[in-house]
């Protein structure tokens, strides 16, 4: 069983990652000669792919596998979560995006 400390410890990274984002600004996805209706079918497509492969937002709250001698293996909800938009940060780099500052 995973402890409140531990659980604290995991969890603080991923705080402070979403604090530092937020203190940032809005960014949005930007592509040389590229407009908004290939953006919105090109992240379309992205998202999808990274649902497809780590599972959507009907997944959520369902609790990971649980092993009685070792208590819930497998990723979390946080863990598919951060890899999911990490795919999608990778698909859409790899379609030539870039983030950039939203503008105002």
């Amino acid at each position: 069983m995973i402890t409140r400390r531990a659980a604290l410890t995991r969890a603080l990274p991923l705080f402070t990652l979403a604090l530092a984002l937020a203190a940032c600004g809005e960014l949005r996805w930007q592509k040389a000669g590229g407009d908004d209706a290939g953006l919105t079918r090109d992240l379309a497509a992205c998202r999808s792919q990274a649902q497809e492969r780590f599972g959507g937002a009907g997944n959520i709250g369902l609790p990971p596998t649980t092993d009685p001698r070792f208590g819930p293996v497998g990723p979390s909800q946080a863990d598919l979560q951060m890899q999911q938009s990490q795919a999608v940060s990778t698909c859409m780099r790899g379609k030539g995006y870039v983030l950039v500052p939203a503008e105002k």
